[in-house]
């Protein structure tokens, strides 16, 4: 513990924001934003796509120097902390996306760059011994010596969570958006790392766009909205529907239900499995899609939900099985032959994978639908504006032009241009690979509610989330993958949130169904 919080102890303030703006070309990030966190607790953060989260830990971690406002940190006054100053007083920061070292090993990471200080000759079996304590000690139990790369993306999170509570020490530590990566498994896992800090006095901005986790996690929550801090609530004041309420801004605010439309499905069989296998990743795997029907894929991460994907679309080879469309047996070598036959892939990695960052809003709406939108091979301007336009509008995309720049938009903004791209391509199968993660929860329902609408009529589509409860708004069925297999199968009227979350873990919640197999 530092000296400082040593003098401090627990509710005492680590760090105060003051009358915080922060001024971009021609927008308000922040205005005048004031917030008081303490000492051994977890202070929640949460507000809409766009709201100025981003904005705001960068002005607590010393990467954004506010334009006007005052900041308190053990005492001292700062007009814009430095990440040397962030770093003098023990703050650090774990960020959404993990940055790490992929050719490197697990101790290697979790020491980098200190193991390299002035060191002539490196005791790689101290290092090792030493990051076995530490990992161990946290409750994640990985091979020191293990390339990171051979990690899964919830691994390398939670490493990163361990590196600044453990090795670097750290007393504040800004977590943005850590748990959407997580699996439930790393999740408890972190929340007892959380858990164990604020016993020891230590502090944690926990920044999240899951009301529910925050209710659980947090002592206090506080909501940005448009720039400003909307409130800072004790968690016991809080309830669903009151966060909620004040993400969006509506008293009235709930988060919709989605619609039952399992009346638009038909006994037309569009796409199928059977016994489909990729050794090492999934195994036997055997479904049916119907026209019209709506499928969720439920999975803790590591069970093959995306590999799947995958494999199915022709990125990655799969090894024994079959696959078939409208009735006739198809497999594929790229993602693009799988796309002219009309089964389209919505990757969950939005910005390595999907979006064009520098290509403006209507570039990246229509790139996959250019043959389409052309007329002797010449793009017909016109036709590429109306069929933006028409994306724009039913997605409610919040964008200055359709000429902006898609890396300019919030993370939910550019999540719509994703599920609008796909939308435009019309697809007969189209495979969501987790289309709601990192949004916050006005986005979520209005891609929930476009995908519900949109994905039916001729098509059909098979989707995976972070949550349970996406899957339960607009699915007809929800699978569940567990350690590469298909175990159980729900109908919509055996829908529930404690069951589907059991099976995901193993637990068999059919029986006739696990005999029907064996």
């Amino acid at each position: 513990m530092s000296q400082s919080a040593e003098k401090g102890g627990a509710g005492q303030e680590a760090l105060t924001l003051r009358n915080i703006t922060k001024l971009y070309a021609g927008t308000v990030a922040l205005r005048d934003v004031s917030m008081t966190v303490r000492r051994g607790e977890v202070h929640g953060l949460i507000g809409k796509n766009g709201a100025g989260k981003s904005t705001l830990v960068g002005v607590m971690s010393g990467l954004v120097a506010p334009s006007s406002g005052e900041i308190l940190l053990d005492g001292e006054r700062f007009t814009a902390l430095t990440p040397f100053v962030a770093k003098r007083h023990h703050i650090s920061i774990v960020t959404q996306e993990p940055q790490v070292i992929e050719e490197s090993t697990v101790a290697e990471n979790l020491f980098f760059p200190a193991y390299l200080d002035g060191r002539a000759v490196i005791d790689w079996k101290e290092l090792s011994a030493r990051a076995a304590q530490i990992l161990h000690g946290a409750g994640l139990m990985l091979d020191p010596e293990m390339k990171v790369s051979a990690l899964s993306v919830s691994e390398r999170q939670l490493l990163l969570v361990i590196k600044a509570c453990y090795v670097e020490q750290a007393e504040l530590i800004i977590m943005d958006e850590v748990s959407a990566s997580l699996s439930r498994r790393d999740q408890r896992i972190l929340y007892e790392i959380i858990r164990r800090l604020t016993s020891e006095g230590k502090t944690v901005i926990f920044i999240s766009h899951h009301t529910r986790e925050l209710l659980e996690v947090c002592d206090i929550v506080t909501v940005i909205r448009d720039g400003r801090n909307v409130r800072s609530a004790r968690r016991e004041e809080l309830d669903l529907q009151t966060l909620a309420a004040m993400i969006v801004g509506n008293e009235e605010y709930e988060s919709k239900e989605g619609d039952d439309l399992s009346a638009m499905v038909t006994d037309e069989e569009l796409f199928s499995l059977k016994d489909y296998t990729s050794y090492g990743r999934f195994r036997g795997v055997s479904l049916t899609l119907h026209k019209g029907e709506i499928v969720g894929l439920a999975g803790l991460r590591g069970s093959g939900r995306t590999e799947l994907f995958r494999c199915i679309i022709g990125a990655d080879p799969h090894d024994t099985g079959s696959m078939t469309l409208e009735g006739r047996e198809v497999s594929y070598r790229s993602p693009a032959q799988a796309a002219r036959d009309g089964i389209v892939y919505l990757t969950e990695e939005r910005e390595a994978e999907g979006i064009v960052p520098i290509a403006s809003v209507r570039e990246n709406l229509t790139m996959s639908i250019l043959s389409r939108l052309s007329r002797g091979g010449i793009l017909r301007s016109r036709t590429e504006k109306e069929t933006a336009s028409r994306s724009i509008r039913k997605l409610d995309i919040k964008v200055a032009s359709q000429t902006q720049e898609v890396q300019q938009l919030s993370g939910g903004n550019k999540q719509k241009v994703l599920v609008g791209r796909v939308m435009e391509q019309r697809p007969r199968v189209c495979l969501l690979d987790e289309p709601t993660r990192g949004v916050d929860i006005e986005a979520k329902d209005s891609i929930l509610h476009s995908i519900n609408h949109g994905f039916r009529g001729d098509g059909c589509a098979l989707i995976t989330s972070p949550g349970v409860e996406d899957l339960m708004k607009i699915c007809d069925r929800i699978l569940i993958l567990y350690d590469g297999k298909i175990t159980e199968e729900f109908s919509r009227e055996e829908f529930s949130e404690e069951a589907i979350y059991r099976a995901m873990q193993g637990e068999r919640m059919h029986p006739a169904q696990a005999e029907m197999e064996e």
